[in-house]
């Protein structure tokens, strides 16, 4: 049976942490990124005077961006031979990266797979599902969901300037595809557990690789280490060049995906007693809520059950990131956190149930053995 390609449309996405990266792009200087990893946005901020000011609005742009919605949703299904055709709602700007660059930047997950089918996840944000066969980096599981935004991308740098459309994608069914991927991997996405995004639209087709694309041009344009513009490439030699290029690509912490107290205790490295201070930025001044609703608020640790935090150190700065509506301020709470980065006031929860009830504190204390 003969099947049509798919056309994807002009969409695209910003995820949250690594999510928060966007891997479509290194952002420019002075513009909103499309953020990839949390960590490499808060390293950019920090050679700014404004770097809480600027953490903060990024954390609330990704946190409201993430392109997330509920794994089973109600939307029906897309005819196979259909396509999504959406109006850009924006251009971004962003600093140009070779497909080298950009591996080493932004993939948390490269995979081999074969498109399934897609289908409308909100009004300018599609879900795209994939069989994987082959991981090359990271650990997939074996059916993946793939999430763009509707949006426009202008890239440049050197002699560079491309303009795109992140996920303006052609999949055929049956073919092989290699895919670098950012993972969502946010407690707070309401995407499929197993959610990724795209990155500058590459797409590597191994079963005709001058084919493969990057920002929506013959990849050749953008690889160094690789001649995409003949038939001399095997599919052995480019799995092996990119294996070897992200080979020492380091994956990020994992959401616990458990809703044991015991495992979500003791796999989170900070478990605190905390009270809800005033609010930094409430669900309803956030400006997307199609994928994903949160409250943060600041607060003040009131006792520290895991993890060694110097609260001296915090400087009076310290925010949590929860679910919208599930506290208020004056209450206290337990939660089992992590920061952001390193050495940041900004923590976030490890598991979609790290919230929890000041009458769960003994059972809390008994599985720290305290």
């Amino acid at each position: 049976m003969a099947y049509a390609p798919v056309h994807t449309g002009a969409l695209s996405f910003y995820p949250l942490r690594q999510i928060f990266s966007y891997c479509q792009t290194a952002p420019r200087s002075g513009t909103i990124p499309h953020i990839s990893n949390v960590a490499s946005v808060i390293r950019a901020l920090k050679r700014s005077v404004n770097y809480m000011k600027k953490i903060a609005i990024i954390i609330i742009f990704l946190l409201t961006i993430l392109i997330l919605g509920a794994c089973g949703g109600e939307t029906e299904p897309l005819p196979e031979h259909s396509e999504i055709i959406l109006e850009p709602e924006r251009t971004f700007e962003y600093e140009y990266l070779t497909f080298e660059d950009t591996l080493l930047e932004f993939a948390t997950d490269v995979v081999v797979a074969q498109y399934v089918r897609h289908r409308l996840f909100s009004d300018n944000i599609t879900e795209f599902e994939f069989v994987v066969s082959e991981r090359i980096l990271g650990n997939a599981a074996d059916r993946i969901f793939i999430y763009v935004r509707h949006t426009n991308a202008n890239v440049s740098g050197g002699e560079m300037n491309v303009t795109y459309e992140p996920g303006d994608l052609v999949f055929s069914p049956g073919v092989e595809y290699l895919l670098p991927l950012t993972a969502i991997n946010s407690p707070y996405a309401m995407t499929h557990e197993d959610g990724f995004v795209f990155i500058r639209n590459i797409v590597v087709n191994l079963d005709d690789p001058q084919s493969s694309i990057m920002y929506s041009e013959p990849l050749y344009l953008h690889i160094e280490g690789l001649d995409f513009n003949s038939r001399s490439n095997s599919r052995h030699q480019i799995e092996v060049y990119v294996e070897n290029l992200t080979r020492d690509i380091i994956s990020p912490r994992e959401v616990i995906r458990s809703e044991r107290i015991e495992d979500i205790i003791l796999g989170s490295p900070y478990v605190l007693v905390v009270e809800i201070s005033d609010p930094f930025r409430l669900s309803d001044r956030q400006g997307v809520t199609d994928v994903m609703r949160t409250d943060i608020y600041n607060a003040t640790i009131i006792q520290v059950l895991k993890g060694t935090i110097e609260i001296g150190n915090l400087d009076g700065e310290f925010a949590v990131i929860f679910f919208a509506d599930t506290v208020l301020p004056g209450e206290q709470h337990i939660v089992a956190v992590s920061p952001i980065e390193e050495g940041s006031p900004w923590f976030e929860f490890t598991s979609r149930n790290s919230l929890f009830h000041m009458d769960q504190l003994d059972e809390i204390l008994t599985i720290l053995g305290q």
